[in-house]
């Protein structure tokens, strides 16, 4: 690197003077050429909206002076070009002091002449300073943070701008003259300065070679094809924002607005970019420009159907016009910062950047011109439409709200379809990611997450992060898989299971199975198998192979767990060749879950050796899933240890009613003996009768299948053998006794 290139850290520390920059210039901005103010005080001198339209138009066209003054200007410097014009676009809009004065003396039309003159330097001034801004602010933001400093620039503007729109609202109330203008020009004027003196603190923008003026080299950059389309799109949206300009003229004329209630409308817009700002920013930099533009897109497709239908001259015109002007925000703010990351990210490459935003730069500007000159131009020639269709009020807005929807359903097709970025989620996956699990829950813990760093919160705040099951939460999840504390990645495998699917989090604790970090490996087996992702499968029988016993054990009942029956051959193998305890009933637990027949028998020899009670249940449970029923046996081993006597008592005379009149009467009274001898609490003499039952009812169960007959076998030896110390053998033979008769009825 260059000893004098700046790094990211001088870019990072400066950027702040950047926000400080477009604050003040929001200000200077709303009060002047781009607020309602502006179009308000022209509508005071009667300008027709031809005209309003042309002086409009003016902003924009000039930006074609860019593709003519791009290598003067990175010749002379970026930084030191946008000061200079930056400046004197104040010197032009303090002539705008003069308005009353040449009113007064020389007429109206030498008023308009006056304003005219003004917009013309302003706009002129505004094309050559921002050719150098744009390349330059290129230069001192990082891409990483492009989305996240667009946001805090915009939050930081609305909240200076929603100030200054509040004041004017004041300044402008009831106003009959031009006087309330001129003391909005007079504040614009010192927030203006105010900007001057934030721009030169930012870094770069020196001079830099750059050839002449090529038209080859613009003709070169609509061979990018990409670019191409993502220019298109954009002059279709900006042709769709045609009514955004005569809005104020709408709201007071249509709609019944007064000056002061047009003005802080725009409230309703700061207030709706401002409440999702910084999720905008946040999503475009997590998940790409293109899904966050589109959203912005579609809900500027809706909008003007609020326009078309809300209430005129009515005491609920100014709520519902600043409902629509709320959504509206949250519209720009999406298609604002989604379109300008996308085009400085990944649409603009760095190396012909200058080329390039030369050419954006000056074919907007004339889109945009065209589009305020054909708005004005439109809006009189539609002055007479009046009238009602259906439940929509007809006017001389109507045909552009129409065009505008339109237009923008076009820009967002060719956006979608055409404009091609890579490592970018599609819209409808974008969308769920807010529509499925808990969204809100899940942002506020997003917010923990990185507010909190202690040891305890972060757990928390990790296993809060599960119990949204929302897609929002993967990217930290993963990151606390990383985390140096041990607590804290055991944390996150934990909530990993109890989310929902993710291609992500399964590659990620994949990779910690193969990993080396045992207790997490053996956790992540776990998780891997209640996940029910069958992805993880090659991986997890690849665990079988583990030198580690522990991850062996987890791998095999992970694989049961997503019923991977191709495994089940190699389980039964090592299940008859095992001498490892755990490893044996890690083996049958599975065979059993895979309902894996030819495993029985080795499982009821491993049921017989074994003396903790708990692996024998669960060998137990194991034969039951593969000859019983398992929630069945689970009831009745739940029934066995609250109150076994009465469990089993109750459980024998269902099984009676339920032979019926095929019981002869010999046997239904042993059966109901036997029942007694339970319920008396006598276990040893009850699973010993039980046992005889098994054989006495032979004639009664020939129906069912012969793995059934060799389980009811095993059991009668070892209740015979055990009486009632094993209770596992009398819930499988209760179980599987009632079952049969379940079966059979």
């Amino acid at each position: 690197m260059n000893a004098t290139e700046l790094t990211n850290a001088d870019k990072l520390r400066l950027l702040p003077w950047h926000t400080r920059l477009n604050a003040f210039n929001n200000v200077y901005a709303q009060l002047t050429f781009f607020g309602s103010a502006f179009i308000l005080f022209l509508n005071t001198l009667n300008i027709d909206y031809t005209q309003i339209g042309l002086l409009l138009s003016a902003l924009p066209f000039f930006g074609v002076v860019a593709l003519f003054i791009a290598p003067s200007v990175a010749r002379f410097g970026y930084k030191r070009t946008f000061l200079l014009f930056y400046s004197l676009r104040k010197v032009m809009t303090s002539f705008l002091l003069l308005v009353p004065f040449v009113l007064h003396e020389f007429g109206t039309q030498a008023a308009i002449g006056l304003i005219t003159a003004v917009v013309l330097g302003f706009a002129f001034c505004r094309a050559v300073a921002e050719t150098g801004m744009y390349p330059w602010s290129h230069e001192f933001v990082p891409p990483s943070v492009r989305g996240k400093h667009a946001a805090m620039n915009d939050m930081v503007s609305r909240i200076t701008g929603t100030a200054a729109i509040i004041a004017a609202g004041f300044i402008l109330a009831d106003a009959t003259d031009l006087q309330p203008f001129m003391i909005l020009f007079v504040i614009a004027l010192v927030f203006g300065v105010a900007g001057i003196w934030s721009a030169a603190h930012l870094p770069g923008g020196k001079p830099t070679a750059a050839p002449p003026v090529n038209v080859r080299s613009w003709i070169r950059v609509f061979q990018d094809r990409n670019f191409t389309f993502y220019m298109l799109g954009l002059y279709l949206v900006t042709l769709a924002s045609a009514p955004i300009g005569f809005l104020p003229l709408f709201m007071q004329n249509e709609i019944g607005l007064t000056n002061s209630q047009v003005v802080w409308l725009q409230l309703g817009g700061i207030a709706g970019g401002f409440s999702a700002i910084y999720l905008v920013g946040w999503a475009a930099d997590r998940y790409g420009s293109k899904p966050v533009m589109l959203t912005g897109l579609i809900m500027r497709a809706l909008l003007p159907i609020g326009w078309l239908i809300m209430p005129r001259f009515s005491e609920s015109s100014l709520a519902f016009a600043l409902l629509i002007a709320f959504i509206w925000g949250v519209a720009e703010v999406s298609w604002g910062i989604g379109s300008g990351r996308l085009l400085f990210v990944s649409v603009v490459p760095a190396a012909h950047k200058n080329d390039y935003i030369a050419v954006f730069y000056s074919t907007i500007g004339i889109v945009g011109g065209i589009t305020a000159l054909f708005g004005g131009v439109l809006l009189d020639l539609t002055s007479d439409i009046s009238g009602n269709l259906l439940f929509v009020s007809l006017d001389p807005f109507t045909p552009l709200f129409i065009g505008s929807i339109v237009l923008t359903v076009l820009a967002a097709l060719l956006f979608s379809r055409r404009v091609q970025v890579e490592n970018e989620l599609t819209v409808g996956t974008f969308a769920a990611l807010f529509t499925h699990g808990n969204p809100f829950l899940a942002l506020q813990s997003l917010v923990r997450y990185h507010r909190f760093t202690d040891e305890r919160s972060s757990i928390r705040v990790t296993e809060r992060m599960g119990a949204t099951r929302s897609p929002l939460t993967v990217g930290e999840l993963m990151d606390s898989l990383h985390d140096p504390r041990f607590n804290v990645r055991f944390e996150a495998i934990i909530t990993i299971a109890r989310m929902p699917s993710d291609p992500r989090l399964v590659r990620a604790l994949c990779a910690l199975v193969s990993g080396t970090e045992l207790s997490l490996s053996v956790i992540a087996a776990w998780a891997l198998g209640r996940m029910g992702d069958e992805s993880a499968l090659p991986t997890l029988r690849a665990g079988l192979d583990s030198p580690y016993r522990s991850i062996q054990a987890h791998c095999a009942r992970a694989l049961a767990t997503l019923d991977d029956q191709a495994s089940a051959p190699l389980l039964l193998e090592r299940l008859a060749h095992e001498s490892d305890k755990g490893l044996l009933i890690a083996y049958a637990s599975a065979l059993g879950r895979l309902k894996h027949a030819p495993a029985l028998s080795n499982i009821f020899v491993i049921l017989n050796e074994t003396e903790n009670e708990g692996a024998r249940m669960e060998l137990a449970l194991a034969i039951a899933r593969i000859d019983g029923d398992e929630e069945r046996f689970v009831r009745l081993l739940r029934g066995m240890r609250t109150d076994r006597a009465t469990t089993a008592a109750q459980t024998l005379m269902t099984i009676k009613r339920r032979f019926g009149k095929r019981l002869p009467a010999e046997l239904a009274t042993r059966l109901s003996a036997c029942a007694d001898l339970f319920a008396r609490d006598h276990m040893d003499d009850g699973a010993r009768t039980l046992a005889d039952l098994i054989t006495t009812l032979k004639p009664q169960l020939e129906h069912l299948p012969a793995l059934t007959h060799t389980t009811l076998i095993e059991c009668h030896a070892r209740l015979q053998q055990h009486g009632g110390a094993r209770l596992e053998y009398i819930v499988l033979t209760l179980d599987l006794l009632i079952f049969s008769e379940t079966k059979d009825a």
